[in-house]
């Protein structure tokens, strides 16, 4: 038995690793988020999707996208479920992978239930926003410079300490506070770049600080200098 989660790059099926490609191929099962009950809509499985032979693999498990400390018990309630439900499959010997966006240690919905399980595997992917500093040709640190990788979720005191301490800032969840990312970009007189869902179809890239005047999509980062 071998529960392995395995993060599958940001957009581009061609940017998953070898060994990620290989555990996939030999899964039972192939575990995949979503956002709505019932819902078979899963960014992660349409990159993986190329490398699935058996699509009947596959199985969805829903992560309630809402407050978690405003509903812990209901939802709490449906982590133990899916503990119970992996550990189950796991003790009748299947190979079972989840996949995530991005890299499984950066923002990861497994996090959530992770403490159900003894031993975990894990394999690295590569994170949205190293995508974007290579799509968009601009280093992320040089020499002496330091880097930090902010949420737009947090405490805006601590945001602005960032913006304060740093050189070079990865902004993720854009769209969760868009107007003091914009206020502290025209504040420090620094440069952006905001890459919209990387290596899709829809992929959008602009260094203009008015794409923050309407609401941006959720896939969004912004690389600041």
């Amino acid at each position: 038995m071998q529960l392995t989660v395995i993060g599958v790059g940001p957009g581009d099926s061609e940017l998953i690793t070898v060994k990620a490609v290989r555990m996939i191929k030999e899964a039972d099962i192939i575990l995949v988020p979503v956002k709505k009950e019932g819902s078979t809509k899963s960014t992660a499985l349409d990159i993986a999707k190329k490398y699935i032979e058996d699509m009947d693999k596959v199985l969805y498990l829903y992560f309630p996208m809402i407050n978690l400390e405003q509903n812990k018990d209901y939802v709490e309630s449906i982590f133990k479920k899916h503990g119970e439900n992996i550990n189950q499959q796991l003790q009748e010997g299947k190979k079972i992978v989840y996949l995530t966006l991005g890299d499984p240690m950066i923002y990861c919905t497994f996090t959530y239930i992770s403490e159900y399980f003894e031993k975990v595997n894990y394999i690295p992917g590569i994170p949205s926003f190293l995508n974007g500093a290579a799509i968009s040709r601009k280093p992320l640190c040089i020499e002496r410079e330091s880097m930090a990788v902010v949420n737009m979720t947090d405490d805006e005191d601590k945001i602005k300490m960032v913006f304060d301490i740093h050189d070079s800032i990865v902004v993720m969840k854009v769209c969760a506070n868009q107007k003091l990312l914009k206020e502290l970009i025209n504040e420090g007189k620094r440069s952006v770049t905001f890459l919209t869902n990387i290596g899709l179809d829809n992929e959008y890239i602009t260094e203009d600080i008015n794409y923050l005047n309407e609401k941006v999509p959720y896939f969004t980062i912004g690389i600041v200098r």
